[in-house]
């Protein structure tokens, strides 16, 4: 693969010193935390007893981290590192810091019983599961079988000009889909009282416009040189993306946009310099900033999730714009980073799970949460029109009532909570060490062995941001599958048309 080629030349000499410099700022900041808990400088903080367990949790991240440094494998496109460095690592170890230090006080950490325990065995858990998430993905037999899939798979490699057409028709067809469902009132922050028959066929359709930006980025940054023909691209791309970030009022759906243009241009071949991700670390906290703040604006106009009129919605879009123009620099900025820091700490929500599972199991069957990992991998193959009234086993609201006694948002739940409300603390690794196996097998056979079609890249990103860290368990394989067959329809269609445009192009040559 291009981008991981380019690794290896690039970091070859600094190999050597970097797990060195690891331990030497682990050790300082271990040796530094108890220094200042020896003096009692901490006395005042109530969880600073996380600091040495969420220290080991972040060695445990590390180790494969170095691991495939070593091995020339260290990119942000690889599994196992996406899932450490945007979620693992800063939704526990990073939330955790914010918790232990006071940054942030769930309403909810009330609920966490006998907190002395429970906080670091959560921590135990957590590092369970990202060690079972590691080996399955480290084990070979990933690679094997990722290398015979890949060889079955279609090479379809058509000239990236042929592809911008039909790339355009798909994000179109996808922003169409988008404006239908905002006139349904199913999408962005609303919530239709009942599911539709056709509800999840309508919400994958809507992805079509995430498929078609990679692959209009993609083809983008395989240009040296930017040709007239892409500035209005690129400024469709902006428009279609800001349009759906502001009427989506999603506090992360600007990491969407982030990742799109991000995954495209390291899988361009471009070389990704620490210039260049020292530019990206900046842009994506500040657009995590502008979108905590946007979304959690808006979210206080609206009010609530009741499904409204498009006109309405778009009121409470331009309505929030303007309440957030109007605000202070320095007091919305605040506001912002408060609601950053609660957002960001995942430990505190996981450990009301781990202190509560055990005695609320009896509960869960009332609740219709009960052997939801089972339930959903054994009729997710059935679609609702044959089914209408196929069951909702992993709903977020019911989870969050029952968990944290209010249904009024979703709180995480994250593939090791649910993991461990289903099968207890053995479920965890296996689980996980599952999730790990299957990313390896798809990592391989769409991306890594050799220099893949824009298509498959396609494919993989959609595959792979797909997997929700902070949902449930239950529901990663039938999401998966429900997004692998509408991005291979619109992979088809795209492919389809540019075909047909390079056969098109082929015979004017030989005619000419």
């Amino acid at each position: 693969m291009q981008a991981t080629e380019h690794f290896r030349n690039s970091y070859a000499r600094e190999r050597s010193i970097f797990p060195g410099l690891v331990l030497m700022a682990f050790a300082l900041s271990v040796a530094g935390f108890f220094l200042l808990f020896s003096t009692g400088s901490f006395d005042s903080y109530q969880y600073l007893y996380l600091v040495p367990w969420l220290s080991g949790l972040a060695l445990v991240m590390a180790v494969p981290m170095i691991v495939l440094f070593y091995q020339g494998r260290f990119t942000f496109v690889d599994p196992l590192v996406f899932a450490t460095l945007s979620y693992f690592f800063p939704a526990f170890v990073v939330g955790g810091l914010f918790f232990a230090v006071g940054l942030s006080q769930p309403s909810f950490s009330n609920l966490i019983q006998d907190a002395r325990t429970t906080l670091p065995l959560t921590v135990v858990l957590i590092g369970l599961g990202y060690a079972g998430l590691a080996f399955g993905y480290m084990l070979p037999i990933g690679k094997k079988v990722g290398t015979i899939a890949s060889r079955w798979l279609p090479v379809a490699d058509y000239s990236p000009r042929s592809l911008i057409f039909p790339s355009i028709l798909l994000l179109l067809s996808g922003m169409l889909i988008t404006f239908f469902t905002l006139i349904l009132g199913r999408f962005g922050y609303q919530r239709a009282s009942d599911f539709g028959t056709y509800d999840g066929l309508i919400f994958f359709t809507t992805l079509f416009w995430a498929q078609a930006a990679f692959v209009l980025w993609s083809i983008i940054f395989r240009h040296k040189k930017l040709d007239f023909v892409f500035f209005p691209i690129i400024l469709l791309l902006a428009l279609t993306s800001l349009t759906k970030f502001l009427y989506s009022g999603s506090r992360g759906n600007i990491i969407q946009v982030f990742l799109i243009v991000t995954f495209s241009f390291i899988f361009s071949g471009r070389r990704f310099s620490i210039k260049q991700g020292a530019v990206a670390g900046f842009l994506l906290t500040l657009g995590l900033t502008v979108g905590m703040i946007y979304g959690t604006t808006f979210r206080n106009v609206k009010g609530n999730e009741e499904s409204v009129s498009a006109e309405k919605y778009t009121e409470n879009v331009f309505q929030t714009v303007d309440e957030v123009g109007k605000n202070d620099v320095y007091d919305t900025l605040i506001f912002g980073a408060v609601n950053f820091t609660e957002r960001v700490d995942v430990l505190s929500t996981l450990a009301v799970v781990v202190s509560t599972y055990e005695q609320l199991a009896p509960y869960e069957e009332a609740y219709g949460l009960d052997n939801n990992i089972w339930v959903e991998m054994t009729t997710f193959m059935i679609p609702r029109v044959v089914w209408p009234d196929k069951p909702v086993v992993s709903d977020a609201r019911k989870y969050s009532d029952l968990y944290f006694n209010y249904g009024g948002s979703s709180y995480a739940v994250t593939p090791i909570g649910d993991l461990l409300r289903n099968y207890g603390i053995i479920g965890v690794p296996i689980g996980m060490f599952l999730l790990g196996l299957l990313l390896r097998v798809a990592y391989c056979s769409l991306a890594e062995l050799q220099n893949p079609p824009i298509w498959r890249l396609t494919l993989y990103f959609m595959l792979l941001t797909s997997v929700s860290y902070e949902g449930f368990y239950g529901t990663i394989i039938p999401v998966l599958f429900k997004i692998g067959l509408t991005a291979v329809v619109g992979i088809v269609f795209v492919n389809a048309v540019a075909k047909r445009i390079d056969r098109g192009r082929l015979t004017q040559q030989v005619r000419s």
